[in-house]
């Protein structure tokens, strides 16, 4: 599967140092992503890549990316390592 599928177009896994792998924008990523709850579009707010975070699904210290959304408290993070697109609680 293209991994860029697994962040919806918005990210792609990047090895081209030979360390280990970093998340980074994807130049033509969509301005809106599906709900994983009700599959409705959500719009991109802000997109921060190549970010040093602690993945909240695999504990895996690594450079990821984080999306926000108008309209929605909720953030998603990028992850390199277990390649999903992890989705936060907002306030």
């Amino acid at each position: 599967m293209n991994v860029s599928a697994l962040y919806h177009g918005l990210f792609r896994c990047d090895n081209s140092d030979n360390s280990r792998p970093r998340v980074v924008r994807e130049a033509s990523g969509p301005s809106t992503v599906p709900c994983p709850n009700t599959g409705r579009q959500l719009r991109v707010a802000t997109i921060e890549a190549n970010a040093v975070a602690i993945c909240p699904s695999c504990a895996t210290h690594g450079h990821g990316g984080y999306v926000s959304f108008d309209g929605d408290l909720r953030m998603a993070y990028a992850c390199p390592q277990c390649r999903q697109l992890v989705w936060l609680q907002g306030a």
